[in-house]
């Protein structure tokens, strides 16, 4: 008897579709690399003034999917915002990481999606982060859910991108050039990358 049973729960907990482990409520996070590992970049190395980085906005579903998202991107004083990749399988993209951003997939998502990818400048030591912001038009950073019409959910503002980070486990940043003895020519050659 005891068998059956056990057997009979194993049987229903595969049968279970693999999305309804998500959380209740989704989130939006910011990362340094494009498998979610690292939030953290390593401070700018000595000597050097202008640190190349990268940014990727991921969104987590939650129970619901999701549809769409909408948020923005509050950058810090030492941060040149540069190139945006936006994912290839979004419908619809309005706005931009700094002035709010609302994009919506042509399917439901029910694992973690990248949403942009951005490359950014550090231009001093000082540490600092980038964070998930409300959109600046509704105030707030939601996801939109797979349910009927694709209702609005408030949604959890998950890692922030912290910059110039004193402790591991941090990312050393992509291209580093120094102010002492780096010629016009080097300086624009990192922006032309």
């Amino acid at each position: 008897m005891k068998h059956a049973f056990l057997a009979a729960a194993i049987i229903a907990s595969l049968a279970v579709p693999a999305h309804a482990q998500l959380p209740p409520r989704g989130n939006i996070s910011l990362y340094a690399d494009a498998t979610r590992s690292y939030n953290a970049y390593c401070a700018i190395p000595g000597g050097y003034s202008i640190a190349k980085v990268e940014t990727w906005a991921w969104c987590q579903p939650g129970e619901n999917g999701l549809w769409g998202v909408e948020f923005a991107v509050a950058y810090p004083p030492n941060v040149i915002a540069d190139r945006v990749t936006y994912n290839g399988d979004l419908a619809t993209k309005q706005g931009n990481l700094l002035e709010g951003l609302s994009v919506s997939f042509g399917t439901c998502q029910w694992s973690w999606t990248w949403v942009a990818h951005q490359t950014l400048y550090v231009s001093s030591l000082q540490q600092t982060y980038l964070e998930v912001a409300p959109h600046p038009v509704s105030g707030v950073f939601r996801l939109f859910t797979c349910s009927g019409g694709n209702p609005a959910e408030p949604c959890l503002k998950g890692t922030n991108l912290y910059l110039n980070a004193a402790t591991a486990p941090c990312l050393p940043p992509e291209t580093a050039i120094g102010a002492g003895g780096s010629t016009w020519g080097a300086v624009k050659s990192l922006f032309d990358r």
